[in-house]
């Protein structure tokens, strides 16, 4: 399926309507982009979607995710694992879910229409950065997007590089239930990713380094509003709001 739209991008759809109070509130309230303190673990992993291995269980974990105007709380808990090695940065997300919804399996759908974890990341710019998405079915979504930036920092339009794929991640899922059958209750799904740095056209990050990236989530249960969540919410409409990203701290 050639890449229409990006995949944070629905977020900004969701959030016109309440754009402005938003946008009023995020002016008198707005909180501090998160941080973290990656470490680096240099031990080999198997990519099977388990988050078993002692890595995992030294790797940082940031949670709580909220809503990404920050203004209730999420039905569900979200938590991301991080780590890097010499060669790559790996993500584990566990997302507790009571009806998971989702039927895109080919690249670069329409991923974000259903339920989806999202991850942008920047080495540099703020305006340029990699977006990469997987959902309960196994599905990815890669784009690099390029972001203009008013002098509030809060995003005035952007467009991405449909032309981009991430050549050498890997990743894999595991449903604890069962996808697009809301007659049962299931409860949660698990992604396990391997990101080299060759794909984010980056060296391995020296200690000290810091990026900037953010975690999100579109958590949609059969009979339930959509809820757009964060790890480090953007306050400001939609989910491309890179100087709300989060500091990666290696």
């Amino acid at each position: 399926m050639r890449k229409t739209n990006a995949g944070g991008w629905k977020a900004t759809s969701l959030f016109v309507v309440a754009g402005l109070a938003t946008v009023a509130l995020a002016q008198t309230t707005m909180p501090e982009p998160k941080t973290a303190i990656v470490p680096r673990i240099d031990a080999p992993v198997k990519i099977d979607g388990a988050l078993d291995e002692p890595q995992w269980q030294k790797a940082v974990r940031l949670t709580p995710f909220v809503r990404n105007d920050a203004t209730t709380a999420a039905r569900v808990g979200t938590e991301v694992r991080l780590w890097y090695d010499g060669a790559a940065l790996y993500l584990g997300w566990i997302c507790e879910d009571r009806d998971i919804q989702a039927t895109f399996t080919q690249h670069d759908s329409r991923f974000w229409e259903e339920e989806v974890v999202e991850f942008f990341v920047t080495t540099g710019r703020l305006d340029r950065y990699f977006e990469l998405q997987w959902n309960p079915l196994g599905g990815t979504f890669d784009a690099i997007i390029a972001n203009d930036l008013g002098p509030d920092g809060s995003s005035q339009a952007f467009k991405g590089d449909w032309s981009y794929t991430a050549p050498s991640m890997t990743h894999a899922v595991r449903v604890d239930g069962s996808v697009q059958n809301s007659s049962d209750r299931d409860r949660s799904w698990t992604v396990e990713a391997r990101v080299p740095f060759a794909d984010l056209n980056a060296a391995t990050p020296a200690r000290g380094d810091v990026w900037r990236g953010s975690f999100y989530r579109f958590n949609r249960d059969h009979d339930g509003e959509p809820e757009p969540l964060s790890w480090s919410p953007t306050i400001f409409p939609g989910f491309h709001q890179p100087a709300r990203f989060g500091y990666l701290r290696f």
